[in-house]
């Protein structure tokens, strides 16, 4: 998959179609629980068991920005290309890093987090970059 980089590994190892991870990882309000890593990577909690994922074995030396990922039950966004560790899901265009902002992220402790799918086109439209 093009940004999915590990839908289809997920799904053989939960048994889901990769529409199926989606939905589900997309029918769920998460809760901010930290800020750390990165400036703007938030730690979202909590993944439906289901689609809870260990980190990769061997992480990857570049993950992109925006990247949508899932480690055990925590899910995240990259907000800036970085190495990591996490099973990539999709890609977001929106910005989660911003320097001109205090907290350097739109994004705090307690804050709630709804993931929508998108199709290529609306990301793309978006300003996401492939």
């Amino acid at each position: 998959m093009e940004v999915g980089l590990d839908l289809e590994d997920m799904s053989t190892k939960t048994d889901l179609s990769i529409q199926e991870i989606i939905d589900i990882h997309s029918n769920k309000l998460y809760d901010v629980y930290a800020i750390g890593f990165l400036p703007g990577f938030a730690y979202l909690a909590s993944v439906d068991k289901r689609i809870a994922m260990p980190r990769l074995s061997s992480p990857r030396k570049q993950i992109p920005k925006g990247s949508v990922s899932i480690a055990d039950t925590q899910t995240a966004v990259y907000p800036q290309a970085s190495p990591g560790g996490w099973n990539i899901i999709g890609r977001t265009a929106l910005e989660l890093f911003d320097k001109n902002l205090d907290s350097l992220s739109p994004l705090s402790v307690g804050n709630k987090v709804k993931f929508n799918a998108i199709s290529k086109e609306e990301f793309l439209s978006q300003g996401g970059v492939l």
